[in-house]
């Protein structure tokens, strides 16, 4: 038996792959049916316990007075004055919206680049290091801005799910790895 490129296969090895899909397969489909039907609740009560960890970031951030209201910061953005700072920890969140008055793109002495760069290249730690430090980390100088999900949409939100309306200035920043600038004096969580 040849393959169109000339290859020979070998036909012992084909049929060792079937026998064993076939002896496997009775294993496989009902635990893949149970991860899924487990997968279901855990996704909740992770999710639950992110948003209560949330929660009390947000109260910490208030009590610290670094929290502002939703409506000072339309006002500073209908202004033009400062920028947002989006820290997301993933692609499933949480994300925290920061407000400062400084300009990142022209204050920071490192290249600003997109946020899957920043994660991926430990070149860029410094980065996130040094907004952890100076903005978002306990004794940064940013706003939290904790916006209802009704007033993200009528506010702030662009075409797609995660985007910005035209005109609103803000750059995506990971949260620091695990490196001595961003050691957390807070024990929020």
């Amino acid at each position: 038996m040849t393959h169109n490129a000339g290859v020979k296969l070998r036909k012992p090895i084909r049929i060792i792959g079937r026998f064993a899909s076939l002896l496997f397969s009775p294993l496989v489909v009902p635990l893949m049916l149970i991860a899924g039907a487990i997968s279901i609740p855990w996704t909740k009560v992770w999710r639950n316990k992110m948003k209560r960890r949330e929660d009390r970031f947000a109260e910490f951030m208030k009590r610290s007075g670094r929290a502002m209201d939703w409506a000072h910061f339309v006002r500073e953005l209908e202004g033009e004055n400062g920028m947002l700072i989006v820290e997301r920890f993933s692609f499933k969140g949480p994300i925290r919206l920061w407000w400062t008055r400084d300009d990142l793109y022209k204050t920071c002495q490192y290249p600003l680049v997109d946020w899957v760069t920043m994660v991926q290249d430990p070149q860029f730690d410094p980065i996130r290091d040094w907004c952890h430090r100076k903005y978002t980390g306990a004794t940064g100088e940013a706003m939290l801005v904790t916006p209802t999900q009704e007033q993200w949409r009528r506010t702030i939100r662009g075409d797609t799910p995660l985007s910005f309306r035209e005109g609103i200035q803000f750059v995506e920043i990971p949260p620091p790895r695990k490196s001595q600038l961003a050691i957390n004096p807070d024990s929020t969580r």
